[in-house]
């Protein structure tokens, strides 16, 4: 098994030893421990050391994990979770709490196969189960009058190993080979990527991360889908001083995000003033409406990357104004469309 996908597992594995430990009113042995964790998430094999490795990561972080002594000859020694010092307090949860829970779980459907969606998944179980069966069935009542729509949601099942190894490179300021293949480019390269956080976008995944090979160079967008390895290094990095992640969006529509931002005036006739409001939500935007009541859309610092396609999408209804290099760009695109459909 290779190195990079071994580190991989190793968060998810450390989080299930954990849920079990958790699940668990009897305690477990290690060799319980290891081999629940083999079977549920489809381990070759295991060693028990590894799984005294990982219950002592988790006791070392203040989990109050005891290992016990029995009577029982085939179970000498159990690890147990000591429930009694948990400091996780007990709240009631009402009918308003679930229905919010409920809707934003969906929300998060891209997380599904990840250590997040577990945590998620067995939160809204133990919700449920506190709570008495008027209130669910209220809930259920009033849930079916709501109806949470959006881009088809993914499956990171299959990256859970890398998404484990990025976050655990965050977290531990760890320098991580990739192999990634950007929108541009024929084949995936390696890089050397310096993580700064993780970021759910719609039903995406992506992480921010800086070139580790080039020096002070931009904290640049990378998409989960496109990479097919990565591989935590053992070299560490410091995080920038200056990186903010709500601050890193300021000028993005979405979650483009290039080093030369431009001042954008668009104006979009009557029939779709309202439309072009909508989808063009910048931050520093202003719209003035216009007699005819068209509108001109005032953006200041706004990716071309991510301003032309809706205006694209606005067909014959909007025209940019400024700057001159969109509209000379976009004068390109129409006449490769005239020739296409000719």
């Amino acid at each position: 098994m290779a190195p990079s996908y071994l580190r991989g597992k190793q968060t998810a594995r450390q989080f299930k030893v954990l849920q079990l430990l958790e699940d668990s009113r009897f305690g477990m042995t290690t060799r319980e421990l290891r081999d629940e964790v083999v079977q549920e998430l489809g381990l070759k094999s295991l060693h028990e050391k590894t799984i005294r490795r990982d219950v002592q990561h988790w006791r070392n972080l203040g989990y109050p994990i005891q290992q016990l002594e029995t009577s029982n000859p085939e179970r000498p020694k159990i690890w147990k979770l000591d429930r009694s010092n948990l400091k996780v307090p007990k709240l009631p949860i009402g009918v308003v709490e679930l229905l919010a829970f409920s809707a934003a779980r969906e929300l998060l459907y891209p997380l599904a196969g990840t250590p997040f969606w577990d945590g998620i998944q067995r939160m809204w179980e133990r919700m449920r189960d506190s709570t008495s069966p008027d209130v669910l069935e209220h809930l259920d009542r009033q849930r079916a009058g709501l109806i949470v729509r959006g881009p088809m949601p993914k499956n990171y099942a299959r990256q859970e190993g890398m998404l484990s190894s990025l976050n655990r490179a965050v977290f531990e300021h760890r320098v991580a080979a990739v192999r990634y293949k950007a929108s541009d480019q024929p084949r995936a390269r390696r890089r050397r990527l310096q993580p700064h956080a993780v970021c759910l976008f719609l039903n995406s995944i992506y992480v921010l991360a800086a070139d580790a090979d080039e020096e002070d160079g931009p904290v640049k967008t990378y998409k989960l889908d496109r990479m097919t390895s990565v591989e935590l290094l053992d070299q560490r990095f410091t995080p920038r001083k200056d990186f903010d992640p709500e601050a890193f969006f300021d000028n993005s529509i979405g979650i483009f995000r290039s080093s030369k931002p431009k001042n954008f005036r668009i104006r979009v006739d009557a029939q779709r003033a309202d439309i072009a409001i909508e989808q063009l939500l910048h931050p520093r935007q202003q719209v003035k409406i216009q007699e005819d009541g068209a509108v001109v859309i005032e953006i200041e610092g706004a990716y071309e990357e991510e301003v032309l396609p809706i205006v694209l999408g606005l067909g014959r209804h909007a025209e940019v104004l400024v700057p001159k290099s969109s509209r000379v760009k976009l004068a390109e695109i129409a006449r490769q469309l005239v020739r296409t459909y000719k």
